[in-house]
């Protein structure tokens, strides 16, 4: 597998501080529930206010599991695993 000429490795990348990340750790938790109601506004969805607690919350979790997954420095010559076919 080649490298483009200039292109930092995924570890390089993961080291440096990514704009806007700071702001997203310290965003207020009315955000989430503001683009929950925006969010079912968009795709013309009734919702129930009682479920909008519980959307949130998952939406938070969902979010958590997300930045686990994106913090997860991978070493350059990881590769992708195969696919087997019966």
């Amino acid at each position: 597998m080649k490298r483009k000429a200039g292109r930092k490795t995924k570890s390089a990348r993961a080291r440096r501080p990514r704009p806007g990340r700071a702001a997203a750790k310290t965003r207020p938790e009315n955000s989430i529930d503001a683009f929950v109601a925006a969010s079912a506004q968009a795709l013309g969805l009734a919702l129930d206010p009682a479920w909008h607690g519980s959307i949130a919350f998952n939406l938070r979790l969902i979010l958590r599991h997300a930045a686990l997954v994106d913090e997860f420095a991978l070493p350059d010559d990881a590769e992708p695993a195969p696919v087997f076919h019966a």
